[in-house]
């Protein structure tokens, strides 16, 4: 019977405890079968004899994608987002400025859905560059409305455009919100591809190959 603090001799023992613990691998994880990376979209595709949009992507292009669309969904939150989350915190305390102008203002409308929309704000007395304000909007258009100068009663350096303030504020919510969800969808669906395998040359391409061949060179 061992102490504590003594070493026992028992090399002969543990030897076989040691050889059935390297015998205990882990169970790897099963390859998936070239049918579960063919989707029922795929299938139908090939039906109509077409081939699926991703088959035509390689995975850089897929990559490539998803990062631009990304960057144009953060791009957009950054130019809009804080503006339209300033008018939100005070909406009510808008109130007509009367020591300030506004100019310059331009509207481009992209496939007659979303504009967007910029302009400037001025001091009446000296002329001097108070704000720039820009805004997007869905089925909406600006040219031809007053450019009325607003600021809020909450905050005297917040100011803007009437019609962006108050008759588009919530329109311009839904717009921002709409924008990066719709882009942002796409960006990760690109990713999924990737991560899935379904893109040129990859694991669910083959599958692909492999299914078309069973189908007209049957057994």
């Amino acid at each position: 019977m061992g102490d504590f603090g003594k070493r026992g001799s028992s090399t002969g023992r543990s030897a076989p405890r040691q050889r059935a613990s390297r015998g205990a691998a882990a169970p790897s994880a099963p390859a998936p079968e070239p049918e579960d990376l063919i989707s029922r979209g795929d299938l139908k595709a090939l039906e109509n004899g077409r081939v699926p949009a991703w088959a035509n992507m390689s995975r850089l292009k897929l990559l490539g994608s998803a990062l631009i669309l990304a960057l144009i969904v953060l791009a957009n939150a950054a130019a809009n987002g804080p503006e339209v989350l300033r008018d939100i915190r005070y909406a009510g305390t808008w109130q007509v400025a009367n020591d300030l102008r506004a100019d310059h203002g331009t509207c481009k409308r992209y496939v007659f859905l979303v504009s967007s929309c910029s302009a400037e704000i001025r001091s009446q007395a000296t002329e001097e560059l108070v704000a720039s304000t820009s805004f997007l909007m869905f089925f909406r258009n600006a040219n031809g409305v007053e450019m009325i100068p607003m600021r809020s009663s909450g905050d005297p350096s917040a100011v803007g455009i009437e019609y962006a303030v108050s008759d588009l504020l919530i329109n311009r919510a839904l717009s921002l919100l709409g924008f990066t969800l719709f882009f942002g969808s796409i960006s990760l669906a690109f990713l999924n591809c990737v991560c899935k395998g379904r893109y040129k040359d990859g694991p669910a391409y083959h599958a692909l190959l492999q299914h078309l061949s069973l189908q007209t060179n049957p057994a």
